[in-house]
């Protein structure tokens, strides 16, 4: 799981989340500073970049009889497993719609510039291509269709079986 932190918030955010699951009572954003060398600006930044997609959370208290507020981030396993999971859905989901569109929709290519037009391009524009009129040919998109599928089958089985 530290991995897919990483890939999506950088070694920063895998330190700030690699943090935070040491912690039992939070940490402030002055705190995750200090512990990781990070800039204050860059925690600030890492953790309402993770906090919009479930990652890490947060505790506000007020500081006295002032205005001010105390922030501690924190986060656990099982917030990781669900921001992950949730995130996975939404790939998944942007992923079967462009499988549904490649497998519905009949695509020509033009075979000087490889330009791709779909049916209703090719057939706006007589079968040829804009830029050098060359006769467009039907474009065979199954390997586009295959790695989609892959990519789809080891989306869930992952989400399904890791999570």
């Amino acid at each position: 799981m530290m991995k897919v932190i990483e890939k999506l918030y950088g070694s920063d955010g895998r330190k700030i989340v690699e943090l935070l699951l040491k912690s039992s009572d939070g940490k402030s954003i002055d705190e995750i500073s200090q512990e990781t060398g990070i800039r204050v600006n860059d925690v600030r930044r890492l953790l309402y970049e993770m906090s919009q997609e479930g990652f890490v959370a947060y505790l506000r208290s007020q500081k006295g009889d002032s205005f001010w507020y105390n922030y501690r981030w924190y986060t656990n396993i099982a917030m990781l497993k669900n921001a992950l999971s949730k995130r996975i859905d939404n790939v998944v989901k942007v992923l079967e719609e462009r499988l549904e569109y490649e497998t519905s929709t009949p695509f020509y290519i033009c075979p000087n510039d490889l330009t791709v037009y779909t049916f209703e391009e090719a057939f706006e524009n007589n079968f040829q291509c804009i830029h050098c009129q060359a006769d467009l040919t039907e474009f065979d998109n199954k390997q586009i269709i295959n790695h989609l599928k892959s990519l789809l089958e080891k989306l869930k089985k992952f989400n399904s079986s890791t999570l």
